[in-house]
């Protein structure tokens, strides 16, 4: 798939309605959107068939992702929620819903469907697996999905994907190769890059801090060195930035990430070609 690693170059540069006074109540846009009252049926599967069931999702997610297997992961999903495994099929929902959303190759009003419906089936999974880490991950990765289709993102939706993260980082750091310190640190960076102050989510101290701690859990991820490349060369820090360039060249090729893997070896080589002569 085209898909590309969230927040890279460009996701949150398009802060729309930024600008506007602070006594301006800016609508968020998912509620309006979108009903996140998701409703469902749950079903009657032993605990056998629901192990089934969680395999043949997991198998449409894995790679070669395509817009049919993602689907059928989604479909699989929604008939395989049941109290009896813990609902484990929601996050799965969700997860399938944020990537078809994040996936550029697809229609905008498809992206614009899937990033609701996964904020909703995310949002419904928060209530029923508070303890699990899956539900606050892909719930911000749908909302994230939502502002990078509409090129903007309202001060809710910043602070509420800062908040999901932080509250998947106390459950586990870890979880997606460190995703929720990867997405926070890029976050925090790429707004204040933007230099608006009224949607400061944090120092920029702050979010070099959860870029290296992603690189100290995880260093053979390349993603995790290229999202600290790309702050640092936001900085001017030339050197240090094609230092995780370089990093980002020569890491090893994920389980299931092959796809990504490659996006991530054009863009830092695309990047150390920018840096030349600086």
């Amino acid at each position: 798939m085209g898909r590309r690693a969230l927040l890279c170059a460009g996701l949150f540069l398009a802060l729309g309605g930024c600008g506007a006074p602070m006594d301006v109540v800016i609508p968020d846009m998912e509620d309006i959107l979108w009903d996140h009252h998701f409703k469902y049926e749950t079903q009657d599967l032993t605990p056998a068939a629901l192990e089934e069931r969680m395999r043949e999702i997991d198998e449409y997610y894995a790679e070669p992702r395509s817009y049919g297997k993602l689907y059928l992961s989604y479909e699989t999903s929604l008939k395989s929620i049941s109290p009896v495994n813990g609902y484990e099929a929601l996050w799965r929902g969700a997860r399938a819903c944020a990537a078809i959303a994040l996936d550029e190759k697809e229609p905008r009003e498809r992206r614009l469907e899937f990033a609701g419906k996964g904020i909703a089936i995310a949002r419904e999974a928060v209530k029923k697996m508070s303890h699990r880490v899956e539900p606050y991950y892909y719930h911000a990765l749908s909302i994230g999905a939502l502002a990078d289709v509409r090129q903007d993102a309202t001060r809710d939706q910043l602070t509420k994907m800062k908040e999901l993260m932080k509250l998947a980082i106390a459950i586990d750091e870890k979880f997606d190769y460190a995703g929720p310190h990867r997405f926070l640190g890029q976050l925090i960076t790429e707004v204040n890059r933007k230099g608006l102050l009224i949607y400061s989510l944090g120092s920029d101290e702050e979010g070099l801090g959860h870029l290296k701690r992603s690189i100290e859990l995880f260093p053979e991820y390349g993603e995790n060195h290229l999202a600290y490349a790309r702050a640092l060369a936001a900085e001017e820090e030339v050197e240090l930035a094609r230092a995780e360039l370089e990093r980002t060249m020569t890491s090893p090729r994920p389980r299931d990430r092959s796809a990504e893997h490659q996006a991530w070896l054009e863009e830092a080589t695309a990047l150390l070609t920018d840096l030349q002569g600086k």
